[in-house]
């Protein structure tokens, strides 16, 4: 099934769409274009929960190389499930959310290439950009890495893992909104 990766402009999170509508997701991703597959996926809620984590298991792609950074085992990978096993708890959990990523036009073309190629629609109610945000209240001219955004408020940025990822998304959308004058953690269970 052929797929456009090239989708509308996703905009900048406003403050006050943080909220209990709203999910962070980061996704961790092999192949490119209309070839992406997620291997991995994390959402946080706006309470700085992570309420969804899981690898997924290639189906279109082989496993990622071994590289010097170990990001991904590939025991792990070979265990982990399919998208059509994790879809309905997904689907579940995004219905009527509205979604947020740091990279958001990245996730967004990711989690619609893969829901794509399994004929799925995906239930969410929009995008926001974290990365957008920063880029407006920092007032920088260009598009800042997760790191670089955390750095300027001296947190710790992502390490391309997904819960680490979604973890510092959050940070930094507390420090840019204003909310965030003590650095949070994102923990795996409510307290």
């Amino acid at each position: 099934m052929l797929f456009n990766t090239r989708q509308l402009y996703t905009p900048p999170l406003e403050p006050h769409e943080l909220n209990r509508h709203a999910l962070i997701v980061d996704t961790e991703t092999i192949g490119a274009g209309a070839f992406i597959e997620l291997i991995e996926i994390a959402f946080g809620d706006a309470e700085g929960h992570i309420v969804f984590h899981s690898l997924v298991q290639p189906t279109f792609n082989p496993l990622p190389q071994i590289s010097k950074h170990l990001r991904f085992d590939r025991a792990e990978l070979q265990a982990a499930p399919d998208w059509l096993t994790l879809w309905p708890q997904i689907a579940a959990l995004i219905d009527n959310k509205l979604l947020i990523a740091y990279n958001a036009a990245f996730d967004r073309r990711a989690l619609a290439a893969t829901c794509s190629r399994y004929r799925l629609q995906s239930p969410e109610r929009g995008w926001r950009c974290a990365m957008q945000l920063a880029k407006q209240t920092l007032g920088s001219k260009k598009n800042l890495t997760l790191e670089q955004a955390c750095s300027h408020f001296g947190l710790a940025g992502g390490t391309h893992r997904a819960v680490a990822d979604v973890n510092a998304t959050f940070n930094l959308i507390r420090k840019l909104i204003g909310d965030g004058d003590r650095e949070a953690s994102i923990s795996s269970s409510r307290d």
